[in-house]
């Protein structure tokens, strides 16, 4: 019995382990990933993302110098941003999102979230309010008659 547990601890210790290392380099697939969107061509990332590289850059910044969004250590602006606008444009689920970034479902709702509520801050510099007037076009075409019913 004693010389059965010996030799199965020899066994063990001569055993040669092989260390595991992750399959998929996450960080470095989503930063390709966002890389193949924003640097291959103007058309790609309009099919992507719905606007030109200049137009995000140009959002981003917008999103930064407002205060509405903020890099975390784990998602910069552009990706948070570059989900949104994948979720948005393309009707992509959050589950097909996170396969793509490598990460949980709730982080990608979670800034969904964020994104959304500071887009929607953004109303008040880019929607002008014109106040209660209608053009008599609208106001008196039959077809726009139930909207403005008194």
């Amino acid at each position: 019995m004693i010389a059965t547990g010996v030799s199965i601890i020899e066994q063990e210790r001569n055993r040669i382990y092989i260390l595991r290392e992750p399959r998929i380099n996450a960080i470095a697939q989503w930063e390709f990933y966002i890389d193949s969107i924003l640097n291959r061509d103007d058309k790609n990332c309009v099919e992507q993302i719905r606007m030109k590289p200049v137009v995000l850059y140009n959002l981003c910044d917008v999103l930064t110098s407002c205060d509405l969004l903020r890099s975390t250590q784990n998602v910069f602006i552009r990706e948070q941003v570059i989900v949104f606008l994948q979720i948005i444009g393309q009707n992509q689920r959050f589950y097909f999102i996170s396969g793509i970034y490598y990460k949980s479902i709730e982080t990608i709702h979670r800034y969904f979230r964020i994104v959304f509520k500071a887009v929607f801050k953004l109303y008040k510099h880019l929607i002008k309010d014109s106040g209660d007037i209608v053009p008599a076009e609208i106001m008196n075409n039959p077809r726009f008659y139930h909207y403005f019913k008194v």
